[in-house]
């Protein structure tokens, strides 16, 4: 296999090289608190504060990162990612990275990885055919799993975009073979290629020439509709074509700032703004924005990349941003170090100067050197270096303690662009450490010029050189950045600090937007004002099932033993409550709880209820009154919520379960119906036995659930169900009362006990059995019923409810009325 050889590339080219993997990760890592969580406001700045579906630390990447890293260690050695001994070697990191590093893993790359390890095969062979096989039987595999990390590839073959195409494909053939994820790559790559080396965004739309023919238009039109509509219009975007259009969308609708420092605007702050639209765009926020970011990195240079982030990000196997700028300018080399031994040697050489130490002529605490007095044996007295060298492996400077924040000065032609950004960042860097007490040492690589800059923009800030005229030696490019600074009034803030997100109140933090503001006065309503998906109407046989099942667990264990024989199945309370629920969905055109207890208010009074006022501040939820008193009753009534998450996301249908049961393990029960719901359907192929849809379903679930109050007992009892599955002593165990959280357990236990689509009848006979087998049963049989469909519920006992016809007509009605 032949390869053409790697373009020269200067020090610009370089500099936006080394931006793919690091802007990829500092996406990763801002997107990381948002992920199915309530979508931001455009007032609200996102921050890398970590959280998530981790939990994860402040600036710490998730799996989308993470599976790069994989994919540029074998890079970065300059390999062929074509070639069967890079795909192996790829395969084989990404099996280490899931038994040792994972901290997230999408349902479909953890199936197909865990398939192949019972293939025969070499790790990538295996891979490619579990890969294959679950494609084949799954409708909807084109989900963002290898999108996500497909930037590193582009930087492996700069030289010959057919190559790279071919890469692309190939890498992500080891876990999506699917023709819109091969596509989604290519075109990515196309556009980060071109980003390195001409520092435009055209390749994308370039890229296009590198598709099939037949699939050109289809990508073309895409390409237009994401330049059309904002982010958060790309709400699916688990599907890679929708990661794709939201990431494209949050670039090309992003405006690029016009120079004007004494504003505080640069051009380069572009690549935060479209991260921030990317995070914005909610539901898979890490990924988005990850996506979002190579681009951007690619486009902007590490320089870009705010210093706050830069020192802040971080993740498996214990990088940090030098070493991600190591792996990605390696690639982009084919291997090669330059010269001077970076970016690999572990400390630069200072190039025969002596070390030297000046204090800034307006602050003594501001030491301005060089290199060679950073890398001295005698320790330098100070609280933080400020380091203006090209960022790789050197090691921290010596004494402990002493933050080391490293400034990639851009060079080259053009490279003097983003100089002024690059020069005002790293001048507020050495104000916060002043202002934290910290002596700095401020140095460049070898004489003064960098830090001469750095320190005339400096002391511009705390207002010491009046005329800008601090000297800037041998530079012409430095010091007309450095007389653009210091020519107007600086802005009095540093207008770039990663200040977090506007935090939402404390008892909201998974409200639907509306909610954030409060109902009243509300000026956006996102699920009637904003363009939203839709529900896709092949969703019907899984909201039927959801219907059904829960309708015949609870008639089954209400009923215990005493089920008639023939004639018609009675109803009961938790099911003609979730009938109501259902109504208020549909008739929605407010707040869906307010909605839900006027249809309760309708059906209270019909039945001779006392009706409490819905309007009340603080109003329960009514029940029926032969189930009153018990939490349980009220979970069964809010599982139809989980309808909404098809449409809205899982946050905002678990707020809205909560709300409307008052109690939060609704909000539990919610998210893990949502999964069952939206995941792909059980596969008939020995490969995947052990892989059930409800198990991959409920896994997902709690894994988005994370260490939520009151999740441990259910990570319990799924572990349980496969340690020791379906034993009504350890059923009886898990759910030994009538309160919600012991009915979920107990659900849950049941139906990860006997998952698949032939053990549905004895998942509910199991459930039935519980102590309270009315709530156990009803939530076993919603869980199964969305996981499979109306069709895998027993056939004899469900033609019989009496509401069997209701339920399939309001069935029918909620997705008509989201479609």
């Amino acid at each position: 296999m032949n390869r053409t050889p790697g373009p020269r590339l200067d020090a610009q080219t370089i500099d936006r090289a080394a931006g793919v993997l690091l802007g990829a990760a500092v996406g990763d890592a801002l997107g990381v608190p948002y992920e199915f969580k309530a979508t931001l406001r455009e007032d609200q700045r996102p921050g890398m504060i970590g959280g998530g579906l981790g939990p994860y630390e402040p600036g710490e990447y998730s799996d989308d990162t993470q599976m790069q890293v994989c994919v540029a260690q074998v890079a970065a050695t300059g390999a062929d990612l074509r070639g069967p001994e890079a795909l192996d070697a790829i395969a084989a990191g990404f099996q280490r990275w899931l038994s040792e590093g994972a901290s997230d893993v999408g349902n479909q790359t953890r199936t197909v990885l865990g398939a192949a390890g019972r293939l025969p095969g070499s790790p990538a062979e295996a891979l490619r055919e579990a890969a294959r096989r679950y494609a084949a039987g799954h409708r909807l595999t084109a989900g963002n799993g290898s999108l996500m990390r497909t930037g590193i590839v582009a930087l492996a073959h700069l030289g010959d975009p057919a190559a790279m195409a071919e890469a692309a494909t190939a890498v992500s053939a080891l876990t999506h073979p699917d023709p819109d994820c091969a596509d989604a790559c290519v075109l990515w790559c196309s556009g980060i290629r071109t980003a390195v080396l001409h520092g435009t965004f055209d390749g994308v739309r370039d890229g296009l020439t590198l598709l099939p023919p037949e699939r050109r238009q289809t990508w073309a039109d895409r390409l237009d509709e994401a330049q059309a509509h904002p982010p958060h219009h790309f709400a699916n975007n688990g599907w890679v074509v929708h990661a794709l259009q939201a990431a494209w969308s949050a670039i090309t609708r992003t405006t690029v700032p016009e120079l004007n420092p004494a504003q505080g605007h640069f051009p380069a702050q572009h690549l935060r703004h479209a991260l921030e639209a990317a995070v914005r765009a909610g539901t898979d926020t890490d990924t988005v924005a990850a996506i979002t970011g190579a681009l951007l990195g690619a486009r902007w240079g590490c320089s870009a990349i705010p210093l706050d982030w830069q020192q802040a990000v971080h993740g498996w196997p214990a990088l940090t941003a030098p070493d991600l700028v190591r792996l990605a300018v390696l690639t982009a080399r084919s291997g090669n170090d330059d010269n001077t031994g970076w970016p690999s040697a572990p400390r630069l050489p200072a190039g025969g100067h002596a070390g030297n130490a000046v204090p800034h002529p307006h602050d003594p605490g501001v030491i301005l050197g060089n290199l060679a007095l950073a890398q001295g044996a005698e320790p330098v007295p100070v609280g933080a270096v400020v380091s203006l060298c090209l960022p790789g492996t050197p090691a921290d400077p010596p004494g402990a303690g002493v933050e080391h924040i490293r400034v990639w000065l851009p060079g080259g032609p053009g490279g003097d662009a983003g100089l002024p950004y690059v020069l005002d960042q790293a001048a507020r860097q050495v104000l916060r450490l002043r202002r934290a007490g910290k002596p700095v040492l401020l140095h460049s690589a070898a004489g003064p010029t960098g830090a001469s800059a750095v320190a005339a923009v400096y002391g511009r800030l705390i207002g010491g050189v009046p005329d800008g005229s601090l000297p800037v030696p041998g530079h012409p490019e430095l010091h007309a950045a450095v007389r653009l600074l210091t020519s107007a009034p600086a802005p009095d803030a540093p207008y770039d600090a990663g200040a977090p997100a506007t935090p939402l109140p404390a008892a909201r933090t998974a409200a639907p937007q509306e909610d954030v503001a409060g109902d009243e006065g509300a000026e956006e309503r996102p699920e009637l004002d904003r363009e939203r998906p839709r529900l896709r109407e092949e969703v019907l046989p899984r909201v039927r099932g959801l219907l059904l099942g829960l309708a015949l667990g609870d008639t089954l264990g209400s009923a215990r033993d005493a089920l008639p024989d023939r004639g018609p199945l009675p109803a009961g309370a938790g099911t003609r409550s979730a009938c109501l629920t259902v109504e208020g969905i549909i008739r929605a055109t407010g707040g869906l709880p307010s909605a839900v207890r006027n249809a309760d208010s309708r059906w209270a009074a019909l039945r001779g209820d006392e009706a409490p006022d819905p309007d009340a501040p603080g109003t329960r939820r009514p029940v029926p009154a032969e189930a009153r008193g018990t939490e349980a009753a009220l979970l069964a009534a809010a599982l139809p919520v989980a309808v909404t998450g098809a449409v809205h996301g899982p946050a905002q249908a678990a707020a809205r379960a909560g709300e409307i049961a008052a109690h939060p393990a609704a909000a539990h029960a919610a998210v893990l119906l949502h999964h069952c719901l939206t995941g792909a359907v059980d596969v008939q192929e020995p490969l995947f036995a052990e892989q059930s849809q409800v198990h991959i379903a409920v896994r997902a679930g709690l894994d988005a659930l994370g260490d939520s109050g009151g999740t441990g007992h259910l990570h319990t009892a799924f572990r349980q169900a496969a340690d020791d599955p379906a034993d009504p002593r350890r059923l009886a165990a898990l759910a030994p009362d009538a309160t919600a959280f012991s009915a979920l357990r107990g659900a849950l236990y049941c139906a990860a006990s006997l998952p698949h689509r032939h053990q549905v009848g004895e998942a509910l006979r199991l459930a039935a059995a519980a102590p309270d087998g009315a709530s156990v049963a009803c939530v076993t049989g919603a869980l199964l019923g969305a996981a499979h469909g109306a069709r895998a519920l027993p056939a004899g006992l469900a033609g019989r409810h009496e509401l069997a016809p209701v339920l399939d007509a309001l069935a029918h009605d909620l997705v008509a009325a989201y479609s």
